[in-house]
């Protein structure tokens, strides 16, 4: 059959999918050179049905930036080609990237198909393959009854297409503000009272895609202007913000749907059509830095954050801060960016930052039908339906059990109550055996404040250096911690490695000691990096963490390992955790990680005899530096996280006061000489004094002393009218220590 009747099949099969509201997978088993010709792959057409193509293979070129694919979210397609071919050749991955097809399928609109390319048919793909994330992936498809599949064959037929009647859709343009449904229609409304309401109660919308929720910031923006009835007086101004200007074309043409209806004009302020401008306001996109960065405040009567969730949680707590009316829109899934981090991190810090905050949810598709096979397929296959099991109430603390009892072992058990807290370990055969085992483990995860995405499913079937582990309550699973054996006796790669040459995977530790902080023996030791460690929600802050790292550690010793050690975005809260189980700060890093918007840290400890003095040698070295750098590449960091890492500082890393300091430091507190004169041994007594008790107005002194602030600065940050109110501050608190 020629490819002219594919052609026609393809169109017919998407009515159909129209008529029924929803989007067709489709199966595609054959070598390039047909995929090529059965879809017209053409480079230079660029029709409205031109097919988006995601691919790696060297025969069939991408349509779009295959690393970039999150900037597709916030668009729409209506074709769509995703590769997944296995190929062990350098010019092909040899694994389907899973946030991609998650992330690329919420693009498609009802009526579109998604190709799925693979060369071997499903059951001897499934035979062949020695990828266990990919036997996973093949046997989901296998079980997809949805599934249309195309086969390469001499006299070419495609698959007969049944008509089935129309699906009727609850979507519909009877609701208020042209909106397509209820939910959308009610967080337009939220959206204006945001506008309208009481100050400092910012609204957090979310949803899986395809709800309308970049719509409804559309609408609810040409709503608010066009009423408004300040004519002559303060014009209304909203700013929109995402992590990148195209995650925003839905935004956009909804802007332009809704103005054409209401008979509105606009006039681009400038080339790139970003900023309009009405008589009565005008609506801007500025980027998230821009907004943080600015010196002079910009003059926002509302602003809207869309993708929320790719962006990292302090830089969304910080425009909360700076601004007064702020919507926060965002899927929930973790292709996203940044996973459950988004609903549990971010909205933990709401709380205490605006507890007033508000929150709205959409659950019905508009751009597709509740329960559409792809929807279905792609929440079943990318896990992003695992749901936490919900945990009966703790009657005991956890802190009643015996730490000493806690191992990694087959029979490994702690006592807790009527249950017993058990540590074991999990193999990725078990997990792809037992479906439900592996959406447990996913879900525990995704709640964590790490970037759990769909391809960690990779990550845990594939990588033959990880380790998985489970902590279990009874039959309930109430942690998990992923670790990586890390450590190299190749000299060759250590010596490149030395020299910039190159980086070597599943080697961060010692990469990192050699590279950053310049140990040449880091290789010498053999090290496990939890890579992630979650407790279940519910039983947060009740001590399970930290029977788990114990657990842990016991296991590491028994395999004769040196070092575990673990990397994160520092922020106090967090290193607090580690540094109480013993664990020594290897290195805080220069810059902000642009995933979690903060300084990472390394922290070690070690598990073996001969681990012990190259520990010491380790906080020794960054203690040394972390002093002087405080007033440079350390300026930025929180006063808060600063006194968390200097209050667990080695004694032999101190300072020492002489009688001439504590003398300079008497003259400072009566005022017989000024703050100049005597900030060395101030600044002696700061790092001392931080080994004490945390006291809030600590936090001055930090940033004064240490770090060395502007007065300017310091000032602002605290509430003080001046440079004297600064120096009795610094005063009254010095005093008050010295006299306990």
């Amino acid at each position: 059959m020629s490819n002219r009747n594919f052609v026609e099949w393809l169109e017919e099969m998407q009515c159909q999918a129209l008529i029924k509201f929803q989007r067709q997978l489709v199966l595609l088993v054959g070598d390039a050179c047909w995929v090529k010709q059965l879809l017209q792959l053409n480079e230079q057409n660029q029709s409205k049905d031109a097919w988006l193509v995601f691919s790696h293979h060297p025969e069939i070129s991408a349509t779009i930036n295959n690393k970039h694919f999150a900037q597709q979210l916030g668009s729409e397609h209506s074709r769509i080609l995703f590769s997944g071919v296995e190929n062990s050749d350098c010019s092909a991955l040899n694994s389907i990237n899973l946030d991609a097809f998650a992330a690329l399928s919420g693009t498609l609109v009802a009526g579109g198909v998604m190709c799925l390319w693979l060369e071997k048919p499903l059951i001897q793909a499934i035979e062949q393959t020695k990828k266990a994330s990919l036997k996973y992936f093949y046997r989901q498809l296998l079980d997809n009854k949805a599934l249309i599949t195309i086969t390469q064959n001499d006299e070419q037929t495609f698959p007969l297409l049944d008509g089935i009647a129309p699906v009727i859709s609850t979507v519909s343009s009877d609701f208020l503000y042209q909106c397509k449904t209820k939910e959308q229609q009610i967080a337009v409304e939220h959206i204006i009272k945001v506008s309208r309401g009481h100050r400092n109660r910012p609204l957090v919308l979310t949803a899986d895609r395809g709800r309308g929720k970049s719509s409804a910031l559309a609408i609810a923006c040409v709503e608010l202007i066009a009423n408004n009835t300040a004519m002559g007086h303060e014009k209304i101004n909203i700013v929109i913000t995402a992590p990148h200007v195209r995650s925003l074309s839905v935004f956009y043409r909804q802007l332009a749907c809704s103005l054409a209806a209401l008979g509105e004009k606009f006039d681009y302020a400038n080339t790139s059509k970003t900023a309009l401008v009405h008589p009565l306001g005008s609506i801007t996109f500025v980027a998230v830095d821009q907004l943080i960065r600015r010196d002079d405040p910009l003059n926002i009567s509302l602003l809207m954050v869309d993708e929320a969730a790719a962006i990292p949680v302090p830089l969304l707590t910080s425009l909360t801060a700076l601004f007064s009316r702020v919507v926060f829109s965002s899927t929930v899934h973790g292709y996203e960016g940044a996973g459950r981090g988004f609903t549990v991190k971010f909205q933990q810090a709401l709380t205490k930052q605006v507890p007033q905050w508000r929150s709205f949810h959409m659950h019905q598709p508009i751009r597709w039908r509740q329960d559409d096979p792809l929807e279905v397929f792609v929440f079943e296959s990318c896990l992003l339906n695992a749901k936490l099991t919900e945990l009966p109430l703790l009657t005991q603390p956890v802190t009643e059990i015996s730490l000493d009892k806690a191992t990694l072992s087959q029979s490994s058990t702690v006592h807790f109550a009527k249950e017993s807290l058990s540590f074991s370990q999990v193999s990725s055969t078990s997990l792809i055996e037992d479906t439900a085992l592996l959406k447990q483990v996913f879900a525990v995860l995704v709640t964590a404040h790490y970037q759990t995405s769909p391809n960690d499913i990779t990550l845990l079937l594939d990588n033959k250096a990880l380790q998985l582990f489970v902590a279990k309550l009874g039959d309930d699973i109430v942690g998990v911690a992923l670790l990586l054996e890390e450590g190299c006796n190749k000299a060759a790669d250590i010596q490149a490695i030395a020299t910039n040459q190159r980086r070597l995977k599943n080697q961060f530790i010692p990469q990192s000691l050699l590279t950053h902080c310049g140990f040449s023996e880091s290789f010498s030791y053999q090290y496990l990096r939890v890579l992630r460690i979650a407790i279940h929600p519910q039983y947060q802050g009740y001590g399970f963490g930290r029977c788990f790292v114990k657990a842990l550690e016991n296991f590491a010793k028994k395999q004769q390992v040196d070092f575990i050690g673990a990397s994160f975005g520092a922020n106090a809260q967090l290193l607090k955790f580690w540094q109480d189980a013993d664990y020594q700060i290897a290195r805080i890093g220069f810059t902000k990680d642009q995933a979690s918007g903060e300084h990472s840290a390394l922290v070690v400890s070690a598990m073996s005899d001969r681990g012990q003095f190259f520990e010491r040698k380790i906080a020794s070295e960054f203690y040394s530096s972390f002093d002087y750098l405080l007033t440079d590449e350390y300026k930025g960091l929180s006063p808060k996280l600063v006194w968390q890492i200097l209050h667990h500082c080695p004694d032999k890393s101190l300072p020492q006061l002489s009688a001439h300091q504590l003398s300079s430091i008497s003259d400072f507190i009566q005022q017989k000489r000024q703050f100049s004169h005597c900030v060395k041994a101030l600044h002696y007594w700061c790092l001392l004094h931080c080994k004490e008790n945390y006291q809030a107005s600590i936090l001055v002194l930090i940033e004064r002393i240490l770090q060395k602030k502007p007065v300017d600065e310091v000032c602002k940050n605290h509430q003080l009218t001046g440079k004297k109110m600064l120096n009795q501050a610094l005063i009254d608190y010095i005093a008050q220590a010295q006299a306990q």
